[in-house]
Parts: C-alpha cells; sequence; structure tokens
C-alpha cells in the first residue's frame, strides 16, 4: 500500500469513527430521554384523562419497540437490538510504523468491539511479496476483540501486516499496518 493510500485510508477511517461515535452517542441520548420520559409520565400520572392501566399498557408497548437503522433487517432474539459501527483497529503489535524484533514470535490487533469469528485474517508480508507468518491467525478466546497469527523468526526489513474482520454489526473491515524489523 502506497503513502498517498494509507493516508487515504487513515482520512477515510478517522471519518466514519467520528461519525460511528456521534451516531451512538446521540442515539442513546434519544433513548436515555425517550426512557425517562415514560418513567416520569407513568410515576406522576400526567395525562389526567389516561386511565392507569392504558398508561402501563402504553409503557410496556413503547419499552417493546426495537430500534433498527434503515439498512438493517428487523433484529432476531438472539442479537443485541441495537447494533451502530463498524469495528475499528485501536491497537497493534508491533505498532504501525514501529519497530519489531527479529524473534517477536507472533502478530496481534485489537479491535474497538468484538468481532465475529467468520473472516477474521491477519497476514503478514515481507516487502518481497512473501508471506511469513504461520497462517494460524485467531481470535483470542478471552478476549473476542484481539485477533493474532504466529511468525517465525523475521530478517531485517519492512513488513506489511493485512487485517480483515467481520463486525458485530455485519460489515467487513479490511485494511493494512506497515512495521520495520532491525538487526
Amino acid at each position: 500500500m502506497t503513502k498517498s493510500e494509507q493516508e487515504k485510508f487513515r482520512r477515510k477511517h478517522i471519518r466514519w469513527t467520528f461519525a460511528g461515535r456521534r451516531t451512538r452517542l446521540l442515539l442513546v441520548g434519544i433513548i436515555l430521554s425517550a426512557s425517562a420520559a415514560l418513567q416520569n409520565a407513568s410515576a406522576h400520572g400526567t395525562d389526567s384523562d389516561v386511565s392507569p392501566s392504558t398508561r402501563e399498557q402504553q409503557l410496556r408497548e413503547a419499552q417493546a419497540i426495537e430500534l433498527t437503522g434503515p439498512s438493517l433487517p428487523p433484529q432476531e432474539a438472539s442479537r443485541p437490538a441495537i447494533m451502530l459501527a463498524h469495528a475499528i483497529v485501536v491497537r497493534t503489535s508491533p505498532a504501525q510504523g514501529g519497530v519489531g524484533p527479529e524473534d517477536i514470535g507472533k502478530v496481534e490487533v485489537w479491535y474497538d468491539a468484538g468481532i465475529r469469528d467468520a473472516f477474521a485474517a491477519l497476514a503478514v508480508v515481507s516487502a518481497s511479496g512473501e508471506r511469513v507468518d504461520k497462517r494460524d491467525a485467531a481470535i483470542d478466546s478471552a478476549d473476542p476483540s484481539h485477533v493474532s497469527v504466529s511468525v517465525n523468526k523475521l530478517t531485517p526489513g519492512k513488513y506489511t501486516v493485512r487485517y480483515r474482520a467481520l463486525s458485530a454489526d455485519g460489515h467487513l473491515v479490511s485494511g493494512a499496518w506497515e512495521f520495520e524489523v532491525r538487526p
């Protein structure tokens, strides 16, 4: 990936990350406000024309509403009611643009949320284009936001790590970062 491609990806990634967080915060605020208003109306009986049993029925119906986005199908019972953002990379080892030791042992990536097992991939490629990992990428069973792949002793040079993961919201995210091994 060229420097200009990396910069373009970084800008797009930052834009989507900011928009996703802003959307999540906005929806959480709306949900909390609506919930507080419903509880307040139920507790204080603001509608004097509505009987208590009708008010309780309205409250039960309002709490049963599931929120879905315009492009999301109705949620299945086994999945959370609200899934809003794509997984984003929050940390890598070795760090992007960083330096790793020859005997690093494994390369790792952490996402901001758990990812699905399907399509999870992590590949380490040398500057010559040769894949140098052991092709054993796996999601950490104790932390579903952590993926690692084993590598043998690396020779000095630059390496590119390519990642791919399926977010909880069903979107495939992918990208790459580089690191260097020095003697």
